[in-house]
């Protein structure tokens, strides 16, 4: 066994107990914060509502109500952990937390109120407007910290989290996973490499184990990280045994085979758990909510960009002998084949076996064609096939055929993109990869961007995706 220990000033269990009395007075003030910003917030609601639209013969409103509300958020963030120092850093987790605990809270209120039958003396637009004050209210006041405990002299002065790392091999600190955790206040204050051979001398185990959890209390730790790939499963389960001696909470640091693994959705089966390595093609009510987005959004666009288009079809057809659309048989959903509709942009229309790609310069884009390209709005007729169901608005772009037939000999998980309808746009290239794709490296880039999509999919990534690729049109060349 192997120790090396970080900041010998810091290393003391009186620093360590420092460290905490430094931290709970910052969850407190943060919690007093949510508190009064959750009466403010009911009080704003209950002004403008009386200011504008309540009559005189209306009653008081039950100051109870954002108490009762307050003290419901802040008890359930608080017991969940929602106020730890590593938390607050999280922008995306606490998003998700804050929202969660206020509709919980909420919930909690009309329940009570029905409960002690009080739901007449409640004003159900005082209770919108406050459930919408609150809200962004809780946002901007985590936002705020957010930004406060990601500034230099935060991180330099904020308490850490004192942490014993145990691994079964020599690690780099200069990773990007290490630097995660220094920037989210983890403190390493020492690092033990165990020798896997002590897995077969259960004594010469125990003795190295009883040094580590001493010369750990020496260090004040707050917490184990363990360290270790698949080869040291083994040691990590002998160890993790051992360690229940402590008291303080043992975290498991996997390396990314491991990481992506238990990152992937757990599901109960009678009394053994299964964990899933690829999802289903999106469920019933899935497809309906993304169906009945695309179907209202792409009407929407048809009908204000009716002009462009027939601008659009005019100048195609003044610029170059040739059809206005221009169709090429793709796969959709399922393998099933479509054929896709573009404003013509070259010279050629192929549809064949064998297909170049247009690249920079190409002589085959016609005048009309560049500009069409550069700003995509070649890609505009395609809202057509989306109301035909053969597309979505958002989904991973389809290839035509001579291409799809050549990458899915190429790369392995190619066909997976093809689990959802492609798409206008999709992850893959509002993360820049739109366009010619020369390389496989390139293509197997896209790939992964798009099977994630796949894994990963909501109704709100299909928003975000979509917001912005009006951000990503500008300024980008597309051949």
């Amino acid at each position: 066994m192997s120790l090396t220990t970080y900041g010998s000033k810091s290393s003391s269990p009186m620093s360590a107990r420092r460290g905490v009395s430094l931290q709970r007075p910052l969850q407190l003030f943060i919690v007093a914060g949510d508190f009064l910003l959750i009466l403010l917030s009911y009080a704003a609601a209950d002004l403008i509502y009386r200011r504008f639209m309540a009559t005189l013969a209306e009653r008081e409103p039950p100051v109870g109500v954002a108490f009762l509300v307050a003290t419901a958020f802040v008890a359930i963030a608080f017991f969940r952990g929602y106020y730890d120092n590593h938390n607050l850093a999280n922008t995306s987790l606490q998003l998700r937390n804050t929202s969660t605990v206020w509709l919980l809270s909420l919930a909690i209120l009309v329940l009570s109120a029905f409960l002690l039958r009080s739901t007449a003396e409640l004003s159900r637009i005082t209770i919108v407007l406050f459930t919408a004050t609150g809200f962004v209210g809780l946002v901007a006041h985590r936002v705020i910290w957010r930004l406060a405990l990601s500034s230099s002299f935060a991180r330099r002065h904020s308490p850490k989290r004192r942490v014993v790392l145990i691994s079964g091999e020599p690690l780099d600190f200069t990773s990007a996973r290490f630097k995660d955790l220094r920037r989210n206040g983890f403190q390493v204050v020492g690092h033990f490499v165990l020798d896997p051979a002590l897995k077969s001398d259960a004594a010469a185990m125990k003795r190295e184990l009883a040094s580590v959890v001493q010369s750990s209390r020496r260090a004040g730790a707050d917490e184990f990280l363990l360290a270790f790939n698949w080869r040291d499963m083994p040691l990590f389960q002998h160890l993790s045994q051992c360690l229940r001696q402590v008291p303080n909470p043992v975290r498991l640091l996997p390396d990314s085979e491991i990481a992506d693994l238990v990152s992937r959705p757990f599901a109960p089966i009678g009394g053994s758990v299964t964990i899933e390595i690829q999802r289903a093609p999106l469920s019933v009510g899935e497809r309906a909510l993304k169906r009945a987005s695309d179907i209202s959004l792409a009407s929407i666009g048809f009908l204000f960009l009716a002009p462009l288009l027939i601008i659009t079809a005019i100048v195609v057809k003044l610029d170059s002998p040739g059809s206005i659309i221009f169709r090429q048989t793709r796969r959709g959903f399922n393998g099933e084949l479509f054929d896709i509709w573009k404003f013509r942009s070259m010279t050629v229309s192929e549809n064949g076996p064998e297909i170049k790609q247009a690249s920079k310069e190409d002589a085959r884009v016609t005048r009309a064609g560049r500009i069409l390209r550069k700003t995509s709005i070649d890609e505009l007729p395609q809202l057509w096939n989306v109301l035909r169901g053969e597309m979505s608005l958002v989904g991973p772009r389809p290839h035509a055929l001579a291409h799809d037939n050549y990458y899915d000999q190429m790369i392995g998980n190619y066909a997976c993109r093809r689990h959802v309808k492609p798409g206008l746009t999709g992850w893959a290239q509002v993360n820049g990869l739109r366009g010619e794709t020369p390389t496989i490296d390139l293509m197997n880039k896209r790939v992964e961007y798009d099977v994630w999509y796949v894994s990963n999919w909501s109704i709100w990534l299909d928003i975000r995706i979509m917001m912005r690729t009006v951000v990503a049109l500008s300024g980008q060349d597309v051949y």
